[in-house]
């Protein structure tokens, strides 16, 4: 345990000149991450290539043990293949993120990307034949390939995602390879306790230039680096006979980093939004929300992540799968229950089974839901006001999806009523809403004919409504005046006097 301590330190002391050398260079060359008003809410400029830093501080620091120590050569020796593998798969991985870091690339790039790295540490001989839960052994066979890249991708983009405010992912990544190493000598994998720990002293040197206020952001090359490295030796740190994973403990390693992602799909999904969109519903988002400093943030998330990988050690330690079952179910529900994170996306699902029994049994209630996803602002009075018009215009389904970056603001809502009409007797619509350059939301509509209206008069009274609406909806996402947004119009058709639609007031 004294080398590895002594191999962390090394590197640790090999990654801070090295971080702050490349920060010089990126901001020399331009390559930096500029905010935008919009997604990206730091005030200046902000070198990229941290990921760089952090590989090359662990390459250098394993050539320099490698050729200097003949003990080391005799552990790394044991599993050279593997090691060499996710050396090549970390270069990569560090290559594609850094192209996404300065140039931008679609989800579906990044993703094969992650998928070749994910495919060269297979090749290199590691992936997950078997896994033991609770004792029991379940063999995976052909999906022993498809597991593994599923675990790895996961890993990769859990971390990516959690990188949001400064020093989140590195003091994340630190956490996890500490971890990692120690369970690694618990299980006699000597060569992954050496890689943990280095990497361990490569982050813990770059933390002090990515620390709030960061003068460096680890970029996309950074945050999936450190997923692709723990996801990695995740699996080969808790290898037992014949390959088999011991699941529980890698599972505890990641429940934060899952939880996040699992909870941001569904929240995605639910709201009809691409699962590549970003928002500001993330933990440290809320936690940002809820505690509004950066450094709480990090404590927070920080011993929620150390109460798991306790777990994760204890039950190694105690051979009881238990332990960290009941270590993550601990952290999970204290989140769920102080409403930091993750309750909203619970009540949507709630919804959404509700929704869905209603179908089951054919009730012909008409159904709304809303719901306040992050931020403070009442978007309740707006949302209430496209109700009733829809009413107006007989439209059958309504749904409304707000996701304001800038202010931290999202809200999604639901309305529909029963009707008799066919599918192909509808028309439907998809409406996206700037403010600005940026989308700032969705409206989705379904309707039908009026009586005494085509459906084109139909869908142009729609638009009558649409542009007022959006015009109040970008009012109150970037804080103008009342004046400068139009009230909504009544349709022009004559109506009984008691629909009237009440007028949105802007607060």
């Amino acid at each position: 345990m004294i080398y590895l301590i002594a191999v962390g330190l090394i590197a640790a002391v090999v990654s801070y000149p090295l971080t702050n050398f490349i920060g010089l260079l990126a901001r020399r060359w331009g390559f930096v991450d500029r905010p935008d008003g919009h997604h990206k809410s730091h005030s200046h400029e902000v070198a990229l290539g941290g990921g760089l830093a952090v590989f090359l501080a662990a390459a250098i620091t394993f050539a320099v043990e490698y050729l200097s120590s003949s003990p080391l050569q005799t552990i790394l020796s044991e599993q050279a293949p593997y090691l060499s593998g996710l050396l090549l798969a970390g270069a990569w991985i560090v290559a594609v993120g850094l192209y996404d870091d300065r140039f931008g690339m679609r989800g579906r790039y990044k993703l094969l990307g992650q998928i070749i790295a994910a495919t060269i540490v297979i090749a290199s001989g590691l992936q997950i034949n078997a896994f033991a839960v609770f004792g029991y052994k379940i063999t995976l066979g052909y999906f022993a390939v498809p597991f593994t890249i599923f675990w790895l991708l996961g890993a990769m983009n859990s971390l990516n995602l959690l990188d949001g405010i400064d020093g989140l992912a590195t003091t994340i990544g630190i956490i996890l390879c500490a971890t990692i190493t120690v369970m690694a000598v618990l299980f006699g994998q000597q060569a992954v306790a050496v890689v943990g720990a280095v990497f361990t002293g490569s982050l813990i040197g770059f933390l002090r230039f990515n620390y709030p206020p960061a003068k460096i952001f680890l970029g996309d090359a950074g945050s999936m680096l450190i997923g692709l490295v723990v996801g990695t030796l995740a699996i080969g740190g808790s290898f037992k006979a014949s390959a088999t994973v011991a699941m529980a403990a890698p599972l505890a390693i990641w429940a934060l980093p899952i939880f996040d992602s699992f909870a941001a799909i569904m929240r995605r999904k639910l709201t009809g939004r691409s699962i590549y969109a970003t928002d500001r519903g993330h933990l440290h988002h809320r936690l940002m929300a809820m505690f509004g400093k950066n450094t709480r943030v990090l404590g927070v998330v920080a011993a929620c992540c150390a109460v798991t990988c306790a777990g994760a050690l204890l039950s190694t330690f105690m051979h009881n799968d238990l332990v960290a079952l009941v270590a993550i179910g601990s952290v999970l529900c204290m989140l769920i229950a102080t409403q930091a994170f993750g309750h909203i996306e619970f009540l949507m699902l709630l919804s959404r089974l509700k929704s869905f029994v209603m179908f089951l049994f054919q009730r012909g209630d008409t159904r709304e839901v809303s719901f306040r996803l992050q931020g403070s602002r009442d978007w309740n009075l707006l949302w209430h006001a496209v109700t009733e018009h829809a009413k107006r215009l007989s439209l059958v389904e309504v749904q409304l999806d707000l996701n304001i970056a800038s202010l931290q603001e999202g809200f999604h809502a639901a309305w529909k009523q029963p009707h008799s009409s066919e599918k192909r007797e509808r028309w439907s619509a998809e409406i996206p809403l700037f403010a600005d350059e940026h989308v700032i939301g969705r409206l989705w509509v379904t309707g039908i004919r009026p009586e005494g209206l085509t459906s084109c008069e139909s869908i142009n009274q729609l638009m009558e409504l649409l542009e007022p609406l959006e015009a109040e909806i970008v009012a109150l996402a970037t804080n103008r005046e009342l004046e400068k947004a139009p009230s909504l119009p009544s349709p022009s058709y004559s109506l009984p006097s008691s629909t009237t639609s009440p007028q949105v007031p802007i607060t």
